[in-house]
């Protein structure tokens, strides 16, 4: 009995090894990186800059703009396949939004194209929803 429980022991001390084996590698070989991976840096902001309140001439101010860019796949419906569509979305595993008025669901955001390109591609062959994809910016 007892050395049934050895073994036991030895296997899953071996199996945690195996486990953490490669964490291990890594910190044996390069423990200075890993610590500065998972330290954060300071950041030194000057209090000039961030000053919200104070008043500045136009002249003075860079605008830069920069906008968001994500896409949505919208599909369209009728009257007559609503249900359809729905039950399709749903049992599918898909949260949408759904809008009455345009009568449409649309699934997003996605923030980069070809994902939204491949789930478009997966509604349209694996559940015969034609859909579209649309870039929205803000």
């Amino acid at each position: 009995m007892l050395e049934k429980m050895q073994y036991k022991f030895i296997i899953f001390f071996l199996f945690i090894l195996y486990i953490y084996s490669g964490a291990l590698k890594e910190y044996i070989n390069e423990p200075e990186n890993i610590f500065i991976k998972e330290m954060q840096q300071e950041i030194t902001i000057n209090e000039n800059d961030i000053d919200v309140f104070a008043e500045k001439k136009l002249d003075d101010i860079d605008v830069s703009e920069k906008r968001i860019k994500i896409w949505k796949i919208i599909i369209n419906y009728n009257e007559t396949n609503h249900d359809n569509i729905r039950n399709k979305i749903i049992s599918s595993g898909y949260k949408t939004k759904h809008n009455n008025e345009k009568m449409y669901y649309s699934l997003g955001p996605f923030s980069d194209l070809s994902h939204a390109k491949e789930e478009s591609n997966k509604l349209n062959n694996l559940y015969g929803l034609k859909n579209k994809i649309i870039d929205l910016s803000f």
